[in-house]
């Protein structure tokens, strides 16, 4: 009897480490896919880890990013300075937002942490990384 119940566990844990991989892969429902929905958001530095690295700031600290409802408009607002611009999806899981005639933008993905992005400055319309440090952004209100 013993046999049968040690049998039947592992047979139990086997199917449930077996469905694992499918279940969290599956894209959570709260994670757009490839469009940053409308909002406003915040552009944060995103925390370091145990050892700090050498590029650790990005030139768009604090910073505001508008999504506008029709998930093609965005706006860029650095103190005094807006730029309009466009969000392209790229991808399953990414996005590019350029501002007007000005030749950088930035690559964003999507975080596991409800409403927030990651991201770099690039080459508009591309993912060529032109700032070495990334970028989060953060949906305001928190």
């Amino acid at each position: 009897m013993r046999i049968r119940r040690i049998a039947a566990a592992a047979g139990l844990f086997c199917a449930a480490v077996s469905g694992l991989p499918a279940v969290a892969g599956a894209q959570e429902p709260w994670i757009p896919g490839n469009t940053v929905p409308p909002g406003e958001y915040l552009v944060i530095t995103p925390p370091q880890g145990p050892i700090p690295t050498t590029f650790s700031g990005t030139p768009l600290q604090n910073c505001r990013v508008f999504a506008a409802a029709d998930a093609a408009g965005v706006e860029l607002v650095c103190g005094a300075h807006r730029f309009a611009g466009r969000q392209t999806p790229h991808g399953p899981n990414e996005s590019y937002l350029t501002f007007g005639a000005i030749p950088l933008g930035l690559a964003l993905t999507p975080q596991a942490t409800r409403g927030f992005w990651q991201g770099r400055v690039t080459i508009a319309g591309t993912s060529a990384v032109v700032y070495p440090a990334g970028l989060w952004l953060r949906p305001l209100p928190l």
